[in-house]
């Protein structure tokens, strides 16, 4: 399920780029369109009615308050798909407000309160919108790419780690190795751990045992491996295959 998560996310930022592209480009016709009815000497052209009715501006309004009170609701939320949720609350609260100003300059226009002209501001708005929600949208997949190839960990996280294992037992003489790496939400955790050669089984296996434990508690961590050595003269990459 967490290495589902962010292959949704990133086709739901697909999705929202190509949503946006085509408002865009509705937009730009419109845009056209007003020019050229104002440039134009008999043209057949017309402007484009807005409808800013009370109705309209009221479900508009409705809906920046209740997305914004969503926004922050999932943005306390740390995980990959409350952080979609809450950028895609933002981009709605950014856009309705910015869709709600341009709409009501461009109905002044159009029933002549104001200078005509300004019409073009309600598909210019929509345009500017829809940039704004692709670098969004762009930056969520970038993420989420980055957690599916395997990205690894922050140094802080792997600071953290380091720390914990280090202050697991006394009897661990010295941390070889520790990596981190994202696996789909969350981290895949691997350590080496030197322990005197001499140490019973028994005995080592449950300080590896207890370490992994404690490393799987954190809530980054999906899972850990700890990896039990009595030396660490060893180049710690030739213990794996080299891909």
């Amino acid at each position: 399920r967490t290495r589902l998560e962010p292959i949704a996310i990133v086709i739901l930022s697909v999705i929202m780029c190509a949503a946006s592209v085509l408002v865009i480009y509705e937009s730009v016709n419109t845009i056209v369109n007003d020019a050229q009815y104002f440039t134009q000497q008999n043209t057949t052209k017309t402007l484009t009615n807005i409808d800013m009715s009370a109705l309209p501006v009221s479900v508009m309004v409705i809906t920046i308050v209740s997305k914004a009170i969503l926004f922050l609701l999932c943005y306390r939320l740390k995980t990959p798909t409350m952080s979609a949720l809450s950028s895609d609350h933002r981009n709605d609260v950014c856009s309705n407000i910015v869709a709600l100003f341009c709409g009501l300059i461009g109905s002044f226009a159009y029933r002549n309160k104001i200078s005509q002209e300004a019409i073009v501001i309600d598909p210019i708005g929509a345009v500017l919108i829809s940039l704004y929600i692709i670098i969004t949208w762009i930056q969520q997949a970038n993420g989420q790419v980055k957690r599916l190839s395997g990205h690894t960990a922050d140094p802080e996280f792997l600071s953290q780690i380091t720390w914990l294992t280090y202050n697991h037992s006394p009897l661990i003489l010295k941390i070889d190795t520790v990596r981190a790496f994202y696996f789909g939400s969350f981290y895949l955790v691997e350590v080496d751990i030197v322990l005197p050669e001499d140490m019973l089984l028994k005995e080592a296996h449950d300080i590896g045992e207890s370490l992994q434990n404690k490393l799987e508690d954190l809530p980054e961590v999906e899972r850990a491996f700890v990896h039990i050595d009595h030396e660490y003269s060893h180049n710690p990459v030739i213990e794996h295959k080299i891909v």
